[in-house]
């Protein structure tokens, strides 16, 4: 379980896309991982395989090739990184798997000093009932809250300080962004329609 508040960036290293997908990217932790642990790599959890100082190595499952933007990234691209929440942990962000729903497209960036206003687009006509104004959203991981929604796009309000300390200030009009929509909305959704 992550909380959507990003604790450094990565640099991706190597996509290998062979009969195992293996991501290798270089990141300086403060917490040290072992094998096995999670990670959260552009709102993605994925299972550490192997660590070599600060080269780390992740399997990822075909799905997870397909529904995220890693196999868009180029080598050196900037990844947005998250430990997973502790118990002891300062809930800041909200509550996030890193069992990504899919990508949207960036379709407009305004950035501005005080706030920047990014646009996103979907077409899974099924996500609108998840993406409520003020609402929670994860985008590369990053915990924002929802702006404003229509049937195939939303808004957020990114602060200058989330747009300086993660990958968001990268992206370009026609870029994949992996969305975690809420998991409590998603949650309630589907205990109430089998009732």
């Amino acid at each position: 379980m992550f909380t959507g508040l990003i604790a450094t960036t990565a640099a991706l290293v190597k996509l290998e896309k062979k009969n195992r997908p293996v991501l290798t990217i270089r990141a300086a932790l403060d917490k040290p991982l072992a094998v096995g642990d999670s990670l959260a790599v552009n709102g993605v959890c994925l299972t550490l395989i192997e660590q070599k100082q600060d080269l780390l190595r992740f399997n990822l499952a075909a799905p997870t090739l397909r529904l995220s933007n890693l196999g868009d990234l180029p080598v050196g691209a900037l990844l947005n990184i998250e430990l997973p929440l502790t118990l002891n942990d300062f809930l800041g962000g909200h509550l996030v798997s890193g069992h990504i729903d899919g990508t949207v497209r960036v379709r407009a960036l305004n950035k501005g000093d005080q706030n920047s206003r990014f646009v996103f687009s979907f077409r899974e006509r099924e996500w609108r009932k998840f993406i409520v104004p003020r609402g929670s959203v994860a985008l590369n991981g990053v915990s924002l809250t929802v702006s404003e929604v229509g049937e195939s796009w939303l808004a957020v309000e990114i602060i200058p300080q989330t747009l300086a300390t993660t990958n968001l200030k990268h992206l370009r009009v026609g870029e994949r962004v992996n969305i975690e929509l809420d998991l409590i909305g998603k949650y309630l959704y589907n205990f109430y329609k089998h009732i």
